[in-house]
């Protein structure tokens, strides 16, 4: 397998764009997947072009969440390539909103309404060796969840701290082992790395790439990330977007190979 970073914060290749968002792509032996389409400045098709990814060959889209620097490229994606399927959990389509006032509109649309849309609930078999999965609340440790300044609207129209039902990530079986990818962690990265441990019997991640949400996340309290993250076994950590680079030079302090993964960044798996 391979993956690469198609869109990120920042960029690894000259001719490339960057914005506030993500998106890559896999390729397996089988067939090929994005996860996530990257923000509302619509550079992702710019860069697929760049990087000679042609989305008409993708078999599936899969959404991690439903804030708009992940979602917002999927109407290019659909009018590219009508037919491909769009795993995402059906929880995409409650409102977010963002910032401590909540006033900022922040993602959130009736996924159930599009013909392509394949549920995610528990784990999800996308493709051979490919599983999206989320995480039960009932298994997630609330003090790895970073919520602040994040928020959704519920069906009686009121505004609660977002509880990440929606969060998605993705576990992949490659030719070095399992692998974790990931969107943006609302649901706690060491929640989610335990759940999914225990759930496919991995005692060895080869590589965890993405968002960690460790921006969110203060200084004081890498080590206690560090001590909790340290319990997995992790070859490489190739973070990037909503990790920020003071929690990725924290973990450059704890972990022998960690990088970040800029887009144009190719990780063979």
């Amino acid at each position: 397998m391979k993956l690469t970073v198609v869109v990120d914060n920042f960029c690894q290749k000259q001719g490339l764009l960057a914005e506030w968002g993500y998106s890559s792509w896999l390729e397996t032996k089988d067939t090929n997947i994005l996860l996530d389409t990257a923000g509302i400045c619509h550079v992702l098709t710019h860069n697929l072009n760049f990087l000679n990814l042609d989305p008409t060959k993708l078999s599936s889209v899969i959404l991690s969440h439903g804030h708009f620097d992940h979602i917002s490229g999927l109407m290019d994606i659909l009018r590219i390539q009508p037919q491909v399927n769009v795993y995402a959990s059906p929880a995409v389509s409650i409102e977010k909103r963002g910032d401590a006032d909540a006033k900022r509109l922040s993602g959130g649309f009736p996924i159930q309404s599009l013909r392509q849309f394949r549920p995610i609930e528990g784990i999800t078999e996308v493709a051979p060796d490919v599983f999206a999965f989320t995480v039960p609340k009932a298994r997630r440790n609330p003090h790895y969840v970073c919520c602040r300044n994040l928020w959704e609207v519920n069906e009686n129209g009121s505004v609660e701290t977002d509880n990440f039902e929606d969060d998605v990530s993705v576990a992949v079986k490659g030719n070095k082992g399992w692998s974790l990818l990931l969107g943006c962690s609302h649901a706690g990265l060491p929640n989610i790395m335990r759940y999914i441990s225990e759930e496919l019997n991995i005692e060895v991640f080869d590589t965890v790439v993405g968002g960690s949400h460790l921006c969110a996340a203060a200084p004081r309290e890498y080590p206690l990330w560090a001590e909790k993250l340290s319990e997995f076994k992790v070859k490489r950590w190739r973070l990037n977007h909503c990790t920020g680079f003071k929690a990725a030079a924290a973990m450059a302090k704890y972990f022998d190979d960690v990088d970040w993964a800029g887009c144009g960044s190719v990780i063979e798996l």
